[in-house]
């Protein structure tokens, strides 16, 4: 199985990371002969103009230890979402994630 270190890695293997603010969430896809598939998601609930709250971060138990769920953590705690809001994790991983890099709550 591959692990991803970045996402230039990933998207060489076809994932993708993209923000869909319309649903709320950053969204990993995998490329495909026809349609892409969402493979994962790092969900994320507006709590007035002050705050973002990421509530539910999935990957697809197949793609799980390939990293994949770090760089879409990374993707949605540095994005546009973010704007000036303060950030809360009531997801474990979005959680455990910033306890591992605090840095990204200094930005």
């Amino acid at each position: 199985m591959a692990r991803y270190e970045n996402e230039e890695q990933a998207a060489a293997d076809g994932f993708g990371i993209v923000h869909e603010p319309e649903r709320h969430r950053y969204a990993v896809y995998q490329r495909g002969s026809g349609e892409d598939r969402l493979i994962g998601e790092a969900h994320y609930s507006l709590l007035g103009d002050d705050i973002i709250d990421f509530d539910h971060t999935v990957v697809v138990p197949a793609l799980r230890g390939t990293g994949l769920s770090r760089l879409l953590a990374r993707r949605a705690l540095t994005g546009d979402a973010i704007g000036g809001r303060s950030v809360r994790a009531s997801c474990w991983f979005i959680d455990g994630y910033l306890a591992r890099h605090p840095e990204l709550l200094e930005r």
